[in-house]
């Protein structure tokens, strides 16, 4: 009966170490975003900060929640009249393989859904806000600096449409909890 119990307690004992040595499959991102808005073919140079909730499905796949805000706007003067445009936010729902390529180096994309809101204002007249939606794709690289932080650095391209792209890097760190 001691053998058993003995036998029962290692076999425990290496299941919780196994536990604690396997990274929670939840992580969460922080960045700073530089974005190019081009509207009808004139770049407007925009700055968000974004925030990212992801759930590892598979090693090789997960499912994220991102959500950003405008911190930054451009604008563009012409005959005597100034053109401002700003992202006042986006959120969104990704799809993200992934493969790591290195001992903490990690490659992936994104796929996905985004909801955005810029929002245009022509000063000394008013300003008009726009909400729509696209697909939004891009590609990453993370790097591990321990089994919970890491850094990240990523291209997206967040709106393709009616005349309007909106893409650009993002610089961020994550935390796996």
């Amino acid at each position: 009966m001691k053998k058993i119990a003995m036998i029962a307690a290692a076999v425990l004992a290496c299941g919780a170490a196994q536990a604690q040595t396997n990274a929670s499959p939840i992580y969460g991102e922080i960045g700073y975003s530089l974005l190019t808005a081009d509207v009808a073919g004139t770049d407007f140079d925009l700055g968000a900060v974004r925030a990212i909730l992801g759930y590892d499905v598979h090693p090789n796949v997960a499912i994220e929640a991102m959500f950003a805000v405008g911190t930054s706007d451009d604008s563009l003067s012409s005959g005597g009249d100034t053109f401002k445009i700003k992202l006042q936010h986006s959120y969104g729902l990704y799809l993200k393989p992934k493969v790591e390529v290195a001992d903490g180096l990690e490659l992936f994309g994104r796929i996905g859904y985004v909801e955005s809101k810029l929002k245009a204002t022509l000063v000394g007249y008013g300003s008009a806000t726009n909400s729509d939606n696209d697909v939004s794709f891009g590609v990453g690289a993370k790097y591990a600096f321990s089994k919970s932080m890491y850094g990240v650095i990523d291209y997206m391209r967040y709106y393709n449409k009616d005349d309007i792209k909106v893409d650009g890097f993002t610089l961020g760190f994550g935390y796996r909890f």
